[in-house]
């Protein structure tokens, strides 16, 4: 039992009073709290929280005197609360944790909390705007930082390499400016770094070589010059290592392989050269993601071990024969080699087949993404939407139907969902729509939104690629559930008709994968159950769609419409590619 109602310092009920100041502030309507026992009964917007919401105020007492008790921490976290990040937090003197993560909270930091003892700071997925504020390196005790997905601007204070005790820094999905700061290096005990999409750019300061502590360190999307592997060899305790899109060259590093903790491992779209180390040692490795580089070689045999999930597609790979031992059936593990070969004729694009030939065309397509297939009815006529979602999907999976000719091709990890939904996405040649936000273009949930572009068909091929690049919340509404849905596309032709090739198969059900053939490639983002798509709530898919070539010849124009739901208020951004291409055509290099 403790009691907060006798503060002799500041009079009382002090404690409990700033309480419920703070509560006001953050925008609660309704407040509660049981001083006695150190227990908030109700907060938030309604009486009854989500049911993913957390509210916690801990204390703490005086071993010698059990009624002289101080809070030290408090979470109202996932509330959706609208006010702003309370100044009355420096009416608690010994106030160690703040954790007001998904929230809808905005304004600025305040310059108050800068002169507390806080160790611990989650601010994650809110609306905050401005800079970090310089004073934020006074917090000499700060040993958790965390400010991912808000709408901060500017650099990197200087004055944070005062932070020496911190452990953990994330600041993914923000607007900063500047170069990643060689001050890092201060940060001793950093065992946690996570810049996914900061804005911030390259190189990765070789000061990373003195961290020995850190295990999870995740650095996404950043710009400027091409840079060496960064020097890791201190790092011994590993779990997790994420270097995507980083403008990395040379040689994967044979030390990783021997990193015992080592569960994931993504260098996708870098310039990775080489042959690709078996990893022997690394027995606990469940994921790594090396597509979109330039690696050559077979693929190791040592790597090609039950539970894996390997994806190796966008390389210069030998090609895989059906005799090739990565080709193997019945292997227990996800491996993805679409595309991860360097030979570029049409009839060996697909790995493990001996001669691939497109057996027929189309002159339109159309597909309902993640659901069974569907007929509407429009301008007196029948669309048959052709339903994708019978198919599983998942990490670094690639998948071929030898009937119909059409298939997937997934390729990435999603993080910290427990393996729930995996993919990521590669995004190639012309970009025609960049960081689309599907929350500031319907303004509502379950608002479709179609896009349309009109594109230049050579030789038959069109590709579509729908990519997340890191921008966007990855914790709403719940961990790992991402952005928007794409609940339906729809290729046609302006020079012929629409209409079936005459092998009984409803329009647009001929479907294959592939440069060099006719085809459609598709991303699909499907992250909860929504009209439109099926149960198998997120799953983001490369998806390669065959014969929509019927009736297109060179130069033809074909118009493409991207059909999509927003899933809730918060959604990532979207970029969207189009890729005309002949057959032998040379393949372009990666970006995200």
């Amino acid at each position: 039992m403790v009691n907060l109602e006798e503060e002799e310092e500041e009079g009382d009920g002090f404690q409990v009073d700033a309480l419920q100041q703070i509560a006001k502030t953050l925008g609660s309507k309704f407040w509660k709290f049981d001083a006695e026992n150190c227990k908030v009964e109700t907060v938030g917007l309604t009486e009854t929280p989500p049911p993913t919401a957390k509210q916690e105020i801990e204390c703490e007492c005086s071993p010698t005197n059990e009624t002289d008790c101080h809070i030290i921490k408090i979470a109202f976290k996932d509330h959706n609360l609208p006010g702003t990040l309370p100044p009355e937090i420096q009416k608690l003197p010994y106030l160690q944790e703040i954790d007001f993560a998904y929230n809808y909270l905005n304004g600025t930091i305040p310059l108050e909390w800068t002169m507390t003892n806080l160790t611990t700071i989650d601010l994650e997925s809110n609306a905050f705007t401005g800079t970090i504020p310089e004073e934020l390196g006074n917090l000499a005790n700060l040993e958790k930082l965390l400010l991912s997905s808000n709408k901060l601007t500017g650099g990197l204070p200087d004055s944070l390499a005062k932070l020496e005790k911190l452990e953990d820094f994330r600041i993914n999905d923000l607007q900063l400016t500047g170069r990643i700061p060689s001050y890092i290096q201060n940060w001793k005990g950093l065992k946690r770094l996570e810049m996914i999409a900061s804005g911030l750019t390259g190189p990765i300061p070789s000061v990373i070589s003195t961290f020995d502590k850190m295990k999870n360190l995740r650095i996404t999307d950043i710009g400027g010059p091409v840079q060496p592997f960064p020097s890791l060899k201190n790092s011994t305790e590993f779990s997790k290592l994420i270097l995507k899109n980083c403008n990395i060259a040379g040689q994967i590093p044979t030390y990783l392989s021997s990193l015992k903790n080592l569960e994931t491992l993504d260098l996708s779209f870098n310039k990775l050269a080489g042959t690709i180390p078996a990893f022997a040692q690394a027995e606990d490795l469940r994921f790594i993601m090396l597509t979109g580089n330039k690696l050559e070689g077979e693929a190791p045999d040592g790597l090609l071990r039950d539970g894996i999930t390997v994806d190796l597609s966008y390389n210069n790979l030998k090609w895989q024969s059906p005799e090739s031992s990565s080709c193997r059936p019945h292997m227990n593990l996800n491996l993805n080699l679409f595309q991860s070969t360097s030979i570029k004729k049409s009839s060996k694009f697909l790995p493990c087949i001996k001669d691939f030939v497109c057996p027929t065309y189309y002159s339109c397509l159309n597909i309902n993404c993640g659901g069974s297939d569907l007929t509407v009815e429009a301008n007196n006529s029948k669309i048959i939407y052709e339903g994708d979602g019978e198919v599983e999907g998942g990490a670094a999976k690639y998948y071929l139907n030898p009937e119909s000719y059409w298939g997937f091709s997934s390729t990435g990890d999603y993080m910290d969902d427990n393996n729930f939904q995996n993919t990521r996405f590669t995004m190639f040649e012309k970009l025609v729509l960049k960081d689309f936000n599907i929350m500031a273009e319907a303004k509502e949930a379950q608002k479709p939104i179609t896009k349309s572009f009109t594109v230049n068909v050579t030789n038959h091929f069109l590709a579509i690629r729908l990519g997340w690049g890191g921008k966007g919340t990855t914790r709403i509404p719940e961990r790992g559930v991402y952005g928007p849905i794409i609940s339906a596309i729809s290729i046609l032709s302006d020079s012929k008709p629409c209409a079936l090739a005459g092998s009984g198969m409803s329009t647009g059900a001929s479907i294959g994968l592939g440069i060099g053939v006719a085809c459609l490639i598709i991303f699909l983002l499907v992250p909860d159950s929504t009209p439109g798509t099926s149960k198998k709530s997120g799953d983001i898919r490369f998806k390669a769609f065959k014969d929509v070539r019927k009736g297109m010849d060179n130069d033809s124009k074909t118009q493409c419409s991207v059909n999509s739901y927003p899933s809730s208020s918060f959604s990532s951004t979207t970029n969207v590619d189009t890729n005309v291409a002949g057959q032998e055509t040379k393949q372009e290099e990666p970006r995200s």
